[in-house]
């Protein structure tokens, strides 16, 4: 990668095999052809077999899988140096699974970067759950980062305004990348335009909820050039590439 080249970061929880899940996985096909990111981390793909083949008609170079049952994984165009797994201690007493947090380190041909993609509790009413995770989450980034540049991308379950995302926007600093880019901007990615989120109706409200902050501006990341919603739009028979909508951030 030149000093010139850019770097493209989309994220997207894929909705495990629900609903009509291959017509799905078409439209996300073709989204990532289309966006042609160059890390993808991808929340909600348990099935290893099924990664393999994402891996392989997507066309992308490099699948990292964290090993734990944790749905997390990464696509990348840039070589893995290192990754590692945390499975979180602070459990949601209304959840009969953990929570985790995946850590892929790539050689991006300029400077290595330190990507972390997780997926935190989902019920409205557990922003303290959420909060002690991120405080996990937190604590592994600086463990596994130390002065790389990093990038927290996922599926926070929680609004712009909840503790979590302010504690990582207002107080450590780290930078919302659609915010930066989309002052004042919605960008719903649980959008009950999507019938698969407006079924959830009585349980989620709308927000986005999916999220790509970076720590600082720094070697590759120095340059926010755009950051939007993506996988938004249905097939013409009606169906969505997901319930959620992804998010991209392209940088240069």
């Amino acid at each position: 990668m030149s000093i010139e080249a850019t770097m493209k970061i989309l994220t997207l929880n894929t909705w495990q095999e629900r609903g009509p899940w291959r017509e799905r996985w078409d439209l996300i096909f073709r989204g990532l052809a289309e966006y042609q990111a160059d890390v993808v981390g991808l929340q909600e793909v348990f099935n290893m077999d099924w990664a393999e083949e994402v891996k392989r008609r997507s066309g992308y170079p490099y699948l990292a899988a964290s090993g734990e049952h944790s749905g997390l994984i990464f696509l990348s165009k840039f070589k893995p140096v290192e990754q590692a797994c945390l499975v979180m201690k602070t459990k949601s007493p209304t959840e009969d699974y953990l929570r985790y947090a995946f850590y892929l380190r790539v050689d991006s041909k300029f400077q290595d970067v330190a990507f972390f993609n997780t997926h935190l509790s989902w019920s409205a009413g557990e922003n303290e759950m959420r909060m002690k995770q991120t405080l996990e989450l937190e604590t592994f980034v600086n463990q596994k980062s130390v002065n790389l540049p990093a990038v927290i991308l996922g599926d926070f379950n929680g609004g712009a305004s909840t503790p979590p995302v302010v504690y990582l926007r207002e107080i450590r600093k780290w930078i919302d990348t659609f915010y930066v880019k989309n002052p004042g901007a919605l960008g719903l990615t649980w959008d009950y335009r999507n019938p698969y989120a407006e079924a959830e109706r009585e349980k989620m409200a709308e927000r986005r909820i999916d999220y790509i902050f970076i720590r600082e501006r720094t070697g590759p990341l120095e340059k926010i050039k755009s950051s939007a919603v993506v996988f938004k739009q249905p097939s013409p028979q009606g169906v969505f590439p997901s319930d959620h909508f992804g998010v991209m951030t392209e940088f240069s």
